[in-house]
């Protein structure tokens, strides 16, 4: 199965005005800027010259190097359309300091080389993140070659995958182990694609088609380091039955050969990763039953396993995913890492044929979990996202759960995944907006302000995006170009919207959108304008029966985007609130938050149960029939939290 699909290259498009302009320009203005100062305060940047004075206090993470490579990478992103000479002279002293610590053989590890004697290398591949760290080291040089023509980095990473090629390739030392924690697959795809070096994606289909056999390659390296799962009570926890019902390794997917998985299992960021780098395999090795597979695990984990903010990976115990239609909103977990990485999954799945329905997940995930990441101002951010929240249940955690569990956003986490994750996301979107098809086909998948420069036949032609979007539902593409071209232009739909209309320079178009997309083939010239008008209103939404934390309960949205109350607005106690759905009339309003940022609100009438005080004493008394008419407002989800720590509920009660 072949991707029909190319992400338009991102020093081929620019976002301009609108939200998803403004953030990028917040990423690379605030966002990177602040990881960057945090990898060096931190140590993370020292530790790539491997100097370690022996305190525990002072150890580096196992992990440091993955967030080196999301950080370089985010700079590249920010470096492509706007070139920064203080930005650029700190990443290549970065790269410098790790040539400078490559070895010979290729390897570069800062924990490693620093902490561990070297007989222990790739001895752990379940837990120690070597190939983790490896495949965040590959894609932050790809990211940076592409953006600059630099290759000093992307040389050292080549020395580092040839060293991986010798090692995991069949005959080589260590044939038939795989990554506890996925990204070395999509990372060597993207070697692949920059240097035509076809032992990387070799080595990428090696790990895909390796994981799951038995016997089970983790059960194997730990009794070659003298542990036996079966009597070592926390390895037999962890490795074998920590998801009993799935069979052993499951939280690392690897209870079975990926061909064979039904389902999204185990910890969600490692999951998704897999899922990106199966569907990169599938493509360039035209492995249909490989993308079946990818496609049922993508339909299960959205359909049944996705909370309606795009947050995935409900338990925070193993950072996982528990069973179908298990959601909880207060005591969810929804890593940031985990949406990020189910939109990179997304990405390379929309990519086989234009599909509305993953492009509709994509935008769900985007306007919801993704902007919520990340504060308004830039600086500060969330490892867990909520649907629920109350203050008390974290005044009174301990520090060590605070950290990533915590409902205010951080300026920085010990296991610091997220931040990066986030910035390196925000840099790409341009990816995600749109694509190129057969017979220089253009697919718009996102509706948001940009510039896409595109070529039919080797003719150039630039195509303008105004939109409004999220907040208002009318797109205007105006095409510029030298010389008359045919081709098609095809423009989503997204599946949320029932009424809508579209026009050429002013004249209605009758047309039909298959598959989420509207097709408009004809011969474009200077000056031409698509005009796309989709009906925004607010809507109740209600979850699947199946769903037993939403029954009788409804969330609200207008387009893509998910509505929250919030203290604030609304007082403590959300809970006693609820929506009488008969009758209520949805008010529309404007506010601006923090840093600028102009969005939707949304007020309606509810009705409170208990507007008083509760003055009996008692825990409990007979239920009264009192009701109290009170006017609700709520707000983006993406905007919560960035004005005081209070209350917030995504699913209210309904009447």
């Amino acid at each position: 199965m072949k991707k029909q699909l190319k992400p338009v290259a991102l020093d081929r498009i620019s976002l301009t005005d609108g939200i998803l302009g403004r953030r990028q320009t917040i990423n690379r203005e605030v966002t990177v800027p602040v990881i960057m100062e945090k990898c060096e305060s931190t140590g993370r940047v020292r530790a790539i010259l491997h100097r370690w004075d022996g305190r525990e206090e002072t150890r580096p993470h196992p992990f440091w190097d993955s967030d080196i490579g999301k950080t370089i990478e985010s700079a590249a992103y920010a470096l492509i359309h706007h070139r920064d000479e203080a930005m650029e002279a700190e990443i290549d002293r970065m790269i410098g300091m790790m040539i400078a610590s490559q070895e010979e053989d290729g390897y570069f590890n800062s924990y490693y080389q620093a902490c561990e004697p070297k007989e222990n290398r790739w001895t752990n591949l379940y837990y120690m993140h070597e190939l983790y760290c490896m495949g965040h080291l590959i894609e932050g040089a790809v990211a940076y070659y592409q953006a600059t023509g630099k290759r000093a980095f992307l040389d050292m990473m080549c020395r580092y995958a040839d060293l991986a090629c010798s090692l995991f390739l069949e005959g080589g030392a260590h044939f038939g182990g795989y990554g506890g924690h996925p990204i070395i697959e999509m990372a060597l795809v993207r070697l692949y694609e920059v240097t035509r070096q076809k032992r990387y994606l070799e080595l990428a289909c090696t790990f895909v088609d390796q994981r799951g056999r038995q016997p089970w390659y983790f059960e194997t390296e730990s009794l070659k380091r003298g542990v036996n799962t079966e009597v070592t009570a926390n390895q037999k926890r962890h490795l074998k039955y920590f998801l009993p019902s799935r069979g052993p390794y499951a939280e690392y997917q690897a209870h079975l050969p990926i061909r064979e998985q039904t389902e999204p299992v185990g910890h969600a960021v490692r999951a998704m990763y897999l899922l990106a780098g199966v569907a990169d395999v599938a493509d360039y090795t035209d492995d249909e039953d490989l993308y079946r597979a990818a496609m049922r695990i993508w339909n299960a984990a959205t359909g049944t396993q996705m909370a309606i903010t795009g947050g995935i990976g409900t338990a925070s115990d193993g950072e996982r995913f528990t069973f179908a239609y298990d959601l909880p909103n207060e005591l969810t977990y929804n890593e940031t890492c985990a949406s990020v990485a189910l939109m990179m999954a997304g990405l390379r799945l929309l990519q086989f044929e234009a599909d509305g329905a993953i492009a509709d997940v994509l935008e769900q995930v985007l306007y919801n979990t993704i902007l919520a990441s990340v504060s308004l101002r830039g600086d500060a951010f969330f490892y867990a996202n909520y649907l629920d929240v109350c203050p008390d249940r974290f005044f009174h955690a301990s520090k060590a759960t605070i950290d990533k569990m915590a409902a205010q956003r951080q300026p920085w986490f010990n296991v610091a995944c997220c931040p990066p994750n986030a910035a390196r996301l925000i840099g790409a979107l341009g990816q995600y907006v749109a694509s190129t098809g057969s017979g220089d086909a253009l697919y718009l998948h996102l509706h948001t302000s940009c510039s896409i420069q595109h070529s039919i036949r080797n003719q150039p032609l630039t195509i303008r995006v105004e939109s409004g979007y999220p907040w208002k539902g009318h797109t205007r593409l105006t095409i510029s170009g030298d010389a008359p071209c045919e081709s098609a232009l095809c423009i989503r739909i997204p599946g949320w919207c029932r009424v809508w209309s579209l026009a050429v320079n002013g004249e209605p178009v009758q047309a039909a959108a298959e598959r989420g997309y509207v097709r408009l083939l004809r011969r474009w010239t200077e000056g031409d304008v698509i005009e796309v008008s989709m009906e925004l209103r607010p809507v109740f939404m209600e979850a699947d029966p199946r769903v037993r934390q939403d029954g009788a309960k409804v969330a609200l949205m207008r387009g893509p985007v998910v509505f929250c109350l919030e203290e604030e607005d609304n007082g403590k106690n959300l809970h006693d609130i609820a929506v009488p759905l008969k009758d209520v009339v949805v008010r529309e309003g404007v506010q601006t938050f923090e840093n600028q940022t102009e969005a939707v609100t949304l007020s309606f009438e509810a009705i409170r149960y208990h507007a008083d005080e509760w003055t009996t004493g008692r825990l409990y008394q007979p239920a009264r029939e009192a009701q109290t008419p009170v006017t609700v407002k709520a707000v983006p989800y993406f905007v919560w939290g960035n004005r005081g720590f209070g209350e917030m509920l995504v699913w209210m009660n309904r009447t």
